[in-house]
């Protein structure tokens, strides 16, 4: 997004950062004219050690969403891509501001979360997944996923690099103590679901409910 935000009302945006540059021109509540009527926000091809917080801006200016899908990337075979060092900037830069700019008046709607490439050893990951239940208090659903690493270019790599955060939590045990810690610094009861293979239930490799 390196223009400024058309003001008509939209009900479902699609932002996709590749991997690279973030840019945002933090307009503040001039946002909040175009994205009234917003319900589906999905923000993909985030690099898997940015900070995440920055969205929540967005949610603030639409609190009227109610499907929230946040995608980190990670893509090691494409580290020293002449192509897309050409087409996004050799640096990957994240946005300056990570807390939100102003709070809505409104309460939020959001009633389902989606995070792909969660990395429960990652501070960020914990500390953004919780800071968002704990302000939705009508959330129902928080859907954790493993995202799309490796890709086939990642698996050609050898060796193949371990993932950025760790693995995505597979036994219960583990998940148990993340979703302890998501409920108690969150305060939230929503249901927590790890999926593994895909957000698509059809499509996921296996699926566990808390």
């Amino acid at each position: 997004p390196g223009s400024r935000w058309c003001h008509k009302h939209i009900h479902t945006l699609t932002l996709n950062f590749r991997g690279y540059k973030i840019w945002m021109q933090p307009e503040r509540k001039q946002l909040c004219a175009a994205f009234n009527k917003l319900r589906k926000l999905f923000i993909h091809g985030i690099f898997i050690k940015f900070d995440q917080l920055w969205t929540l801006n967005l949610i603030e200016a639409a609190p009227s969403v109610e499907t929230f899908d946040v995608e980190m990337f990670e893509h090691p075979c494409l580290e020293g891509d002449e192509e897309r060092i050409r087409c996004f900037g050799a640096q990957r830069v994240e946005p300056s501001w990570k807390i939100p700019g102003f709070t809505s008046c409104q309460k939020w709607q959001l009633k389902e979360f989606q995070f792909g490439g969660f990395r429960p050893l990652l501070d960020h990951h914990l500390l953004f997944a919780s800071t968002v239940m704990g302000r939705a208090p009508d959330l129902k659903t928080v859907l954790l996923t493993d995202g799309q690493y490796p890709c086939k270019g990642c698996e050609a790599m050898i060796p193949i690099p371990p993932p950025v955060g760790g693995f995505f939590p597979r036994d219960r045990d583990t998940q148990e103590a993340i979703v302890k810690q998501l409920r108690e610094i969150g305060q939230s009861s929503a249901q927590i679901i790890f999926r593994g293979g895909s957000t698509h239930p059809s499509r996921a490799t296996w699926s566990c409910i808390y």
